[in-house]
């Protein structure tokens, strides 16, 4: 009976047309931003200028259509400023006697089944035989259970879905969820599910906590492509010689062969980084006028470590054209809230660099602080004469930057943020959530990734 002729799928503040398409029973037409009312519709041109406000958040856009007697005949809703997936799995429980299978579907824009299947079941790793009928462990089924599955397909399309069951949802299943990122405090553990109940909460109401979990963590990079020559004329320089003639000491490599520096800093095992391009790409197979920043394969510890990476992984010599580092930043946060990981974003800014963003970089930093998705800013030169202290940030439109000029500076950086991402977890809620609406009540021993 409705629906949006308006997709957002770009990011977008400010006043912008909603427009519908109604069904011949509609009579008027209710839109709501965040739940509340932003206007009412009750003939054609069906088309409300709505305001996402001046800040760039996440937003519910919903349409309520009504019949000439004010019944609900339909209603539609989309995320706005929430990263659409290429990619959708959904899940369903199936019964047969004693065991219990997930029912896998999916669909993709590369029209092909995923590469991978990964399952866990309550954490633990599940192997799949069937990937459209995963068994199930043995289980307690009076106990409140999750089964997350995530499917890899080609040209780095991917998709998540999730499950709970049991317990409270005897003899079902629930599949909304909404998943936030807290950071435990230094030798910290995330407390017992019962007792996390309560901590969470929207509008004054508690939140219900169906799981928690660690999972494997994304490091988000974008990079400035001054800084990834700066970086690579820093492992060229003496201080890389001595490092290099070190290692040869202490048998790490050939003092002479450039490639021993090719595993220093390496990421942990459950860390894994990818590269957004900063430069915008207009595909064929897109609406004419949305921008796309493609992005890497995801990059680990085999592939070298993250001075390697961040000084010798190209950017696609296709992608031609001005710089807009904002901009990237601001999907890469969005692309690391929909996978729902351990995630960070980092930005790694050479100095005077030009940013043809259309975003500001506050805004993008207070973009990236309601997703709950963490941002550092890396900076491999800085200027002489700032009276900057060797090895201490300064102050940047983006807010604090690291000092990462010499190898040993970048070494602590890399330490640091795998320390951050240690101590990261997700926590389930019950429920769709915008996530800057969920706030931690105030005894909690928690805090919100940020």
């Amino acid at each position: 009976m409705v629906a949006f002729a308006s997709l957002f799928l770009s990011l977008v503040v400010g006043f912008q047309p909603v427009e519908l398409h109604v069904g011949e029973l509609v009579a008027s037409v209710e839109i709501l931003v965040d739940g509340r009312q932003a206007g009412t519709l009750r003939q054609a041109p069906w088309s409300l200028p709505c305001d996402f406000g001046e800040e760039l958040v996440p937003h519910q856009l919903v349409a309520v259509a009504y019949d000439a007697s004010g019944q609900e005949v339909g209603r539609t809703s989309q995320w706005v400023n929430l990263p659409r997936s290429p990619a959708e799995a959904s899940l369903i429980l199936e019964r047969d006697g004693d065991r219990t299978f997930a029912r896998l579907d999916w669909e993709s824009v590369v029209g092909t089944d995923p590469v991978t299947v990964r399952v866990t079941f309550d954490g633990a790793a599940v192997p799949v035989s069937d990937a459209h009928r995963i068994e199930l462990p043995k289980h307690d089924p009076q106990q409140l259970h999750f089964v997350r599955v995530e499917l890899e397909f080609a040209r780095n399309v991917s998709s998540v879905a999730e499950m709970t069951f049991g317990g409270t949802y005897a003899g079902g299943s629930r599949t909304e969820l909404t998943a936030i990122a807290v950071q435990l405090d230094s030798g910290r553990k995330l407390p017992a599910l019962r007792k996390l109940q309560g901590r969470f909460r929207k509008d004054g109401r508690a939140l219900t906590v169906v799981a928690t979990e660690e999972g494997p963590a994304t490091v988000l990079v974008v990079r400035d492509q001054r800084a990834r020559e700066t970086l690579a004329e820093l492992g060229r320089s003496s201080e890389a010689a001595k490092v290099r003639h070190r290692r040869t000491l202490f048998g790490g490599g050939s003092a002479t062969n450039p490639r021993s520096l090719r595993y220093m800093m390496p990421l942990s095992e459950d860390q894994r980084l990818r590269f957004i391009w900063p430069v915008a790409n207009s595909r064929e197979d897109t609406a004419p006028d949305l921008e796309v920043f493609d992005f890497s394969s995801p990059l680990d510890s085999r592939d070298g470590g993250v001075y390697w990476l961040l000084s010798n992984v190209l950017q696609p010599p296709s992608l031609a054209g001005e710089q807009r580092l904002a901009d990237a930043v601001a999907v890469a946060g969005a692309i690391a809230a929909r996978r729902n990981r351990r995630r960070a974003v980092v930005l790694v800014l050479d100095e005077d660099t030009r940013d043809a963003s259309r975003l500001e970089a506050p805004l993008v930093r207070r973009y990236l602080e309601a997703l709950m998705v963490p941002l550092v800013v890396w900076s491999p030169r800085m200027r002489e004469g700032t009276g900057v202290k060797k090895g201490v940030g300064k102050s940047t439109v983006w807010g604090e930057s690291r000092d990462v000029s010499s190898l040993a500076g970048l070494e602590r950086a890399v330490a640091d943020l795998s320390r951050m991402l240690d101590r990261q977890r997700l926590v389930w809620i019950e429920g769709l959530h915008l996530p800057q609406d969920i706030t931690l009540a105030a005894d909690s021993k928690l805090s919100i990734a940020r």
